[in-house]
């Protein structure tokens, strides 16, 4: 990996630390999956979110309640928040 490369991953991965702690933590995320432009979770306990820090984050850029919660983060970002919120996870 090239330092670049490098810096990306560490962004993103602090980025998903910060997003799993405003989640609930861990034992809050039961599923998760992304789509081209949203990470897709469904969670144990809703009332566990700090809705108003995520909206307020700025990799984020909306938030929808559906039969999932999803977090809109752009094309650019999904699918490496989607595999650092996975390791954090694991």
């Amino acid at each position: 990996m090239n330092p670049a490369e490098s810096e990306s991953a560490d962004r993103y991965t602090a980025t998903a630390a910060v997003l799993l702690t405003l989640l609930g933590g861990r034992d809050n995320i039961t599923s998760l999956n992304h789509c081209v432009t949203r990470l897709r979770l469904t969670l144990a306990d809703r009332s566990q979110v700090d809705g108003d820090a995520l909206r307020d984050h700025p990799a984020v850029l909306g938030l929808l309640e559906r039969d999932t919660f999803q977090i809109v983060v752009g094309p650019a970002a999904v699918a490496s928040l989607a595999s650092a919120l996975l390791t954090l996870l694991a």
